[in-house]
């Protein structure tokens, strides 16, 4: 019950220091992009020209129009971009930290907070590639748009306790590194962003069983006019309510060593 406790703690702690974090994150993301003119709009204009390109050649290879499947797969590509960085980068999140564990007492849960404000910042950046979609195919998602905003919650709340898990097991096995990095590429091609479902049956299991497709659908139909399905609601909650155990269990259990797992 100790542990239960500390963690519980440690989890209230981190995320009353909100100013704390919301500081670190915005300062990491300056000092990465120091010294350059655009800063983090090069990451929106690279991504600007990918999703033009592929969304030209994809859309004639699926024979889909291109007023239809752009609009869609920027949609996708934005938070699939949000997902695959905040996996692959928090596997680092306790290593890179490492100073500030050893020297200060903060509750470990800030790092995490800190890693999705830095997340979250390029996310805001990216949404300029959104919007110049819209322009350009005079695309407007009607008032289902504001949906995106409960849906958008849901999904940072499941990212968040991906990236906790994620940068507990990384702090202990540092061979799992290259095991995400492998698993996110993979569930680039198994996930509905460079393809639609409606290509596929409605019964298809790479859709049934496919968590990141419900976690993705949750953000992007807004974007697109629609409302997410209750089935994507109760998914994305139920994932929520269950991750987040797992995770606050997990943490209760690895939280006292992870200072000695860093370097």
């Amino acid at each position: 019950m100790g542990l239960l406790n500390l963690a519980i703690r440690d989890l209230k702690k981190g995320f009353l220091q909100h100013r704390v974090w919301l500081h670190l994150g915005w300062v990491e993301v300056k000092q990465r992009y120091r010294r350059s003119v655009l800063g983090p709009w090069w990451i929106s204009l690279s991504m600007f020209i990918f999703i033009l390109m592929m969304g030209i050649v994809f859309s004639r290879l699926l024979n889909q129009r291109l007023d239809e499947y752009i609009p869609f797969f920027t949609a996708g590509f934005l938070f699939w971009t949000f997902i695959s960085n905040s996996a692959i980068e928090a596997a680092e999140i306790f290593n890179a930290n490492s100073g500030y564990i050893k020297q200060i007492n903060l509750p470990f849960s800030l790092y995490v907070f800190k890693h999705m404000v830095r997340q979250i910042i390029c996310l805001m950046h990216n949404f300029a590639v959104y919007g110049l979609v819209c322009l350009f195919f005079k695309f407007s998602p009607s008032l289902n748009f504001f949906f995106v905003l409960p849906g958008f919650l849901l999904f940072v709340i499941n990212v968040y306790w991906v990236c906790f898990v994620i940068a507990i097991v990384c702090a202990r096995y540092r061979d799992m590194i290259p095991l995400i990095n492998s698993c996110t590429q993979i569930a680039f091609f198994v996930t509905p962003i460079s393809w639609m479902p409606k290509l596929l049956s409605e019964n298809s299991i790479i859709l049934k069983i496919n968590p990141l497709a419900y976690l993705l659908d949750i953000v992007r139909a807004p974007l697109l006019g629609n409302v997410p399905s209750a089935l994507t609601w109760s998914v994305n909650l139920g994932l929520a309510i269950v991750g987040c155990s797992l995770c606050f269990f997990l943490f209760s259990l690895a939280r006292s060593r992870i200072a000695f797992w860093v370097d």
